[in-house]
């Protein structure tokens, strides 16, 4: 059906009545209109131009309307491609901070700050010279969008400024530090420009409330990383006001340097060599290490045991005994131990405790290289320390007497740090080992000053169990209860099935797996045993399965509070070649807080990292993510 036209018709007739009417002259119905009378000929001839004029204004407007809307959608899609690629250069520089470690790295990371400054800028000028934005901010929904991207923007502009300003801070640390010198000067601009940006980011951070789309998503993907650099500058700001006092700012100190064994285990390794690390004014070495068969005591240290830990650990005798002052989880008390055992020898007092194990050492050798030790054949490197140190040693010496024991961890951890002062090592890539290892508690610290102490605690180097999470915390520890070093050839690994009821009462069962690897039908020796007190067949291992639960739980078997957790363990003795296991029953009470299950869990810091599976069944609730996850406990 042709479309139907009235006699006289206007242009945009067949529109300005609706879109019924609209639909009549598209069918080709016939229809009429009910016009207004026309005054006179003479205002019917003036009307026809004037509806002329209006409907070219309004066309006009519409035109001028598009383009600016075009012009403001322009401006902010070319804006967020500027902060896209502003983000991007900062996931890398987060994502490949190891490049930080060295000058060209850093270099490259500052090129990097700056073309992120530079993309920031770009987006700026893009956004404050819209023509189109500045006319759709005053509608007050799309005005919250263009407001929120010039925020986030700023935001942009503002993080790269900070990030240039802490690289060229660490770049002069690095440069005017050398050997076992540490440029207190420079290290005091970096920790003063941490602590600045640290507070700074927090108020970067903004909500992502009424922003939609690209925005919402931009200014999401900005609070993470954000918040990502914001812990990491917290815990660094930490680790360096630490670093000034522990490097002798304020005068010398002296520090216990206790070398720990990981082919004997107590909690960590089982204190057999020490050392005294000085420090004054930035400068640090380390010097006289021996045996702890040197500073023996023949009566406890006044040093009060908590009732917890005098209940399990009290046999061992852990103020008197060396090989058993870190028995416990909390390294905040082995250390007060140690220290108080150490002046009870001596009659000297240090202001605190580095411990160190194998592991540490290795870190530690792969940035110096090769050292030489007396009484160690041939060098020490990190691909053969473990070997030499956990394994060699003891091969050589066939005679399982105490009197003959000789354990070098100190002594090559003292010839590692004088290697420093041959061989320059960048300190960024060293303050970089030393952090990884305090991650995985190879490296702890203990400060007999209070507030120092707090300062370790709060950025994880103190190795206490309940500074994070107490209700949620899990700690495994196996112990050697064989006066042998079978921990060489130990390897354990275990699983946690957790049970969510709709209670919010969690189930866990911990099942742990020790296979011990030693070689069978050997003849006695000083690594392979017997002790004749706890093993009696060579290879044969005696372990002390601790577990920690989390604080306010119930778990099945005899317990005791002990660093700040709840405490059960069981024996086992697993021979050579064979596996044992050992299984534990924790009720977590009301575990689920605000629709979350948080398990902390505290690795042991083994020569051979622990593998533990986790699996949780929850029938009542609805389970995000997968339901089995496998961590690597280094």
């Amino acid at each position: 059906m042709p479309k139907y036209e009235h006699h006289h018709q206007h242009r945009f007739h067949t529109f300005r009545y609706g879109y019924r009417h609209w639909t009549w002259h598209q069918d080709g119905i016939r229809h009429p209109h009910h016009r207004k009378r026309k005054k006179n000929k003479r205002s019917k001839v003036l009307q026809l131009p004037e509806r002329r004029f209006v409907t070219v204004l309004s066309l006009a407007f519409v035109i001028i309307l598009t383009l600016l809307a075009a012009q403001a959608g322009w401006a902010l899609w070319k804006a967020h491609r500027d902060i896209n690629g502003a983000q991007g250069q900062l996931e890398s520089i987060l994502d490949n901070r190891d490049a930080l470690l060295t000058p060209a790295g850093r270099t490259a990371a500052a090129v990097a700050v700056e073309n992120m400054a530079q993309a920031a800028t770009s987006a700026s000028s893009t956004l404050s010279s819209s023509v189109g934005l500045d006319v759709f901010s005053v509608v007050p929904y799309v005005g919250t969008q263009v407001d929120g991207t010039k925020a986030l923007v700023s935001d942009i502009a503002n993080l790269a400024h900070g990030g240039a300003g802490l690289i060229i801070n660490a770049d002069n640390l690095a440069q005017y530090s050398a050997g076992t010198y540490v440029s207190l000067p420079y290290l005091d601009q970096l920790t003063k420009a941490t602590g600045i940006q640290a507070i700074y980011l927090k108020r970067l951070i903004r909500p992502s409330a009424g922003l939609f789309g690209p925005i919402a998503t931009a200014r999401e993907h900005f609070n993470a990383i954000d918040h990502r650099i914001d812990r990491l500058l917290d815990k660094g700001f930490l680790g360096l006001v630490y670093t000034r006092y522990l490097l002798g700012a304020n005068g010398p100190r002296t520090y216990f340097l206790a070398g720990e064994n990981n082919a004997e285990m107590r909690d960590q390794g089982e204190v057999l060599s020490w050392a005294l690390l000085h420090t004054n004014n930035g400068h640090y070495d380390v010097n006289g290490a021996k045996s702890v068969g040197t500073i023996q005591l023949n009566n406890p240290a006044p040093t009060p045991i908590p009732a917890g830990t005098a209940a399990v650990f009290g046999p061992l005798e852990p103020t008197t005994v060396w090989q058993s002052v870190n028995a416990t989880g909390d390294f905040s008390l082995s250390g007060r131990f140690m220290t108080s055992m150490y002046a009870s020898v001596t009659g000297a007092h240090v202001d605190g405790v580095l411990a160190v194990d194998v592991v540490a050492l290795k870190s530690l050798l792969q940035l110096t290289g090769s050292v030489r030790v007396p009484e160690i054949r041939g060098p020490i490197n990190s691909g053969n320390v473990e070997e030499v140190l956990l394994h060699r040693l003891y091969q050589d010496n066939l005679t399982p007497s105490q009197d003959l024991r000789h354990d070098e961890i100190a002594a090559v951890a003292q010839a590692a740090v004088k290697k420093l002062n041959i061989k320059h090592v960048d300190v960024a890539r060293l303050i970089k080992a030393l952090a990884l290892d305090v991650e995985q508690r190879h490296l702890l610290l203990y400060s007999v000053i209070p507030h120092y102490e707090g300062i370790i605690n709060r950025f994880g180097a103190a190795g206490t169990l309940d500074a994070v999470n107490p209700e949620n915390t899990f700690h495994l520890a196996v112990q050697s209860g064989v006066a042998a070093k079978l921990d060489y050839y130990t390897r354990t690994s275990s699983s946690m099935s957790v049970t969510v009821d709709g209670q919010s009462n969690a189930y866990v069962t911990t099942t742990v797996r020790i296979r011990n690897t030693a070689p069978a039908n050997q003849p006695p020796s000083y690594q392979l045993g017997p002790d004749h007190t706890n093993a009696f067949t060579p290879g044969e291992y005696v372990a002390r399965v601790y577990l920690w639960s989390p604080r306010g739980s119930t778990v099945f078997g005899p317990t005791w509070p002990e660093s700040g957790l709840v405490l059960t363990w069981e024996p086992v003795t697993i021979y050579a070649q064979h596996t044992g296991v050992v299984t534990f029953q924790t009720v977590m009470p009301h575990a689920v807080k605000h629709g979350q299950l948080l398990l902390h869990l505290i690795n042991q810091p083994t020569l051979v990292p622990g593998v533990t599976t986790v699996h949780i069944s929850a029938p009542q609730w609805h389970l995000k993510g997968p339901a089995t996850v496998a961590v690597v406990m280094s």
